[in-house]
């Protein structure tokens, strides 16, 4: 199975959402950026998404490139559910 690339973008976050954020990965996948979880699926990385990240659309997350926008811990730790089985 490939690994799956889960990117969390930096751009137009604080650093309170962007913890949440991780803190929402790390109670899922025990998993810090850099990392793969423990069954190989999922790699996490913090990145600086680009210019054309829109401020409406952070926090923005990245799931082997599908965008998904205005991304809450709630909502990935929705999206993470669909790994951790």
């Amino acid at each position: 199975m490939p690994v799956i690339r889960l990117e969390l973008c930096t751009e137009h976050i604080s650093i309170d959402q962007r913890e949440a954020l991780l803190d929402a990965v790390w109670d899922t996948l025990r998993i810090s950026p850099g990392m793969v979880s423990a069954n190989g699926n999922v790699e996490l990385a913090l990145k600086q998404c680009g210019a054309g990240v829109d401020p409406a659309d952070a926090p923005l997350v990245r799931v082997d490139g599908q965008e998904y926008r205005n991304v809450t811990p709630a909502r990935l730790l929705t999206l993470l559910g669909r790994w951790v089985r």
